[in-house]
């Protein structure tokens, strides 16, 4: 850092330097606590911020949107930094990623109902992963062992539910530290009444995040009417929804089909899950697209503008 005599003088308070980065104030203040982005000096009424923290905070704004985990970068230098957005760089090489992936660590917490250990495991791997990498080497694998688990009795339903709560948790970080200055593709995240399992929604909202779209997660057993309603008064251009369960009746179907007729013109209405694959036809005369796993989801936001 800059010595602080030569530091210059402009200064500016924590929620000026907000609006002028982009970066909400939380996660301001995550980059300075956790990975020490910025040392901003203080008087009585709080932190006060240089020109120097301003356009090093940019930097890292635009290279986090990238790909590139906050972690990595934080500590780098304004040239380095700028270098590395001037050539286009992907993510380095993260050499024994695979070995930081603990999941057996992670279902051991969930076996303990632990749920800060499993907030701290997550939180460490989203520290020095991409946020695609986070999804795809992470969070995936990670509900598929939960999924299983539960299959075999490993894991109880409140277990399941705990699961969920963490990832929504990591989901609104996600959001957070990629939040953009200007309007984005919006996508609505929901399930249709009586489907309770959110796994697999929070991760399609996660991937979508880590790709720049906008994220409007609703969560799980919403009544058709009220994903609409989010729908229209957001603008979003398109809605997801997760079936899981094989024993959903007609109901279900009757939702997604509330749902693509009640949404405005030119809205796609995403529907995945095992239930959905299970009845391909159902959904297809509903009006739903349906979508057979995450590389159908990751090709459809690439149509509606996503970075990956």
């Amino acid at each position: 850092m800059i010595p602080e005599t030569e530091r210059p003088s402009g200064k500016y308070p924590i929620r000026v330097v907000a609006r002028l980065t982009g970066i909400p104030i939380d996660t301001l203040r995550a980059w300075e606590r956790r990975y020490g982005a910025v040392e901003p000096s203080r008087d009585d009424r709080g932190r006060l911020y240089d020109d120097v923290d301003l356009q090093k905070l940019k930097l890292l704004r635009r290279l986090v949107e990238r790909g590139h985990a906050i972690g990595r970068i934080a500590n780098l230098g304004e040239p380095e930094l700028g270098k590395l957005l001037e050539a286009g760089l992907e993510p380095s090489d993260r050499g024994g990623k695979a070995d930081a992936v603990d999941l057996v660590g992670l279902l051991d917490a969930v076996d303990r109902y632990d749920l800060a250990a499993v907030d701290r495991k997550l939180g460490k791997l989203a520290a020095v992963l991409a946020s695609r990498e986070m999804v795809h080497e992470v969070v995936l694998p990670f509900l598929r062992e939960v999924g299983k688990g539960w299959q075999e009795g490993r894991f109880t339903v409140a277990q399941e539910h705990m699961v969920s709560a963490s990832l929504r948790g990591l989901l609104g970080s996600l959001i957070r530290v990629q939040a953009p200055r200007e309007s984005r593709t919006g996508l609505v995240f929901a399930t249709p009444p009586g489907e309770r399992h959110e796994l697999g929604l929070a991760a399609a909202a996660m991937l979508a995040a880590a790709g720049g779209l906008g994220v409007v997660y609703l969560g799980a057993d919403l009544p058709a009417a009220d994903i609409v309603e989010a729908t229209r008064r957001t603008g979003a251009r398109a809605v997801v929804l997760a079936m899981t369960r094989l024993d959903t009746g007609p109901s279900a179907v009757d939702s997604v089909r509330a749902v693509v007729d009640g949404v405005p013109a030119g809205v796609e209405v995403y529907v995945g899950g095992a239930a959905a694959e299970a009845r391909p036809e159902d959904v297809a005369h509903a009006g739903g697209t349906l979508l057979q796993n995450f590389d159908a989801l990751e090709h459809a936001y690439r149509a509606l503008g996503g970075r990956f």
